[in-house]
């Protein structure tokens, strides 16, 4: 598969990201922390596309992610309503971990916590999905992308963490371990990634 070059962004902080809670697909308002950071990620993306005819602009459909955008868009001049709106690149469904903190998980739900880390990559919790799950997802959503058209992509770490392994051709156990702060920047080109300033 021919991949298009990708400027990735995570979401500006949220509420529950503050009071350590796993999101989801549940959603939480940004924090001014994070309209912060959504403006500065948009600041530096300006840096590197002036003209707004020549990408394609899609976010995740959850509140944060959505937010996210719309800030951005404002300061580079897309224009919102040309936002493509992709549920495929909403975040992993945490199902009955969502609107809890991690404490709560390892001590309230501890065999499914457990059993979620011993095997991260395959194991679904009760409803919700696995990253093997969200992989396929991905998939699907990068085989229709144009691949001579760069792509602003809005969404969040989990899913962000998944296709940078992808993009990337990571095992499994290296793309778990990836993180991406909610004021980095990622550029995804041509099999490679670097942080953009």
């Amino acid at each position: 598969m021919r991949l298009p070059k990708i400027y990735l962004i995570r979401h500006g902080q949220t509420v529950w990201n503050a009071e350590g809670r796993y999101q989801g697909q549940l959603n939480s308002a940004l924090t001014l922390k994070g309209e912060v950071q959504a403006q500065a990620n948009g600041e530096k993306l300006l840096k590197y596309l002036k003209d707004t005819d020549k990408f394609s602009f899609y976010s995740s459909p959850l509140g944060r992610a959505s937010s996210t955008a719309k800030i951005i868009a404002d300061i580079i001049g897309f224009d919102k309503e040309k936002i493509l709106f992709d549920n495929r690149i909403q975040e992993i469904n945490y199902g009955i971990f969502e609107g809890k903190t991690k404490h709560y998980c390892q001590t309230e739900l501890k065999e499914q916590f457990e059993a979620r880390e011993s095997n991260k990559w395959s194991y679904t919790l009760e409803g919700g999905e696995s990253y093997e799950t969200v992989s396929i997802r991905l998939k699907e959503w990068l085989s229709t992308l144009n691949d001579d058209k760069p792509i602003v992509m809005v969404a969040h770490e989990m899913i962000n963490r998944t296709l940078r392994g992808i993009y990337l051709g990571l095992e499994s156990e290296v793309m778990l371990k990836l993180r991406q702060p909610n004021d980095v920047l990622i550029l995804l080109k041509q099999g490679k990634e670097r942080i953009l300033h």
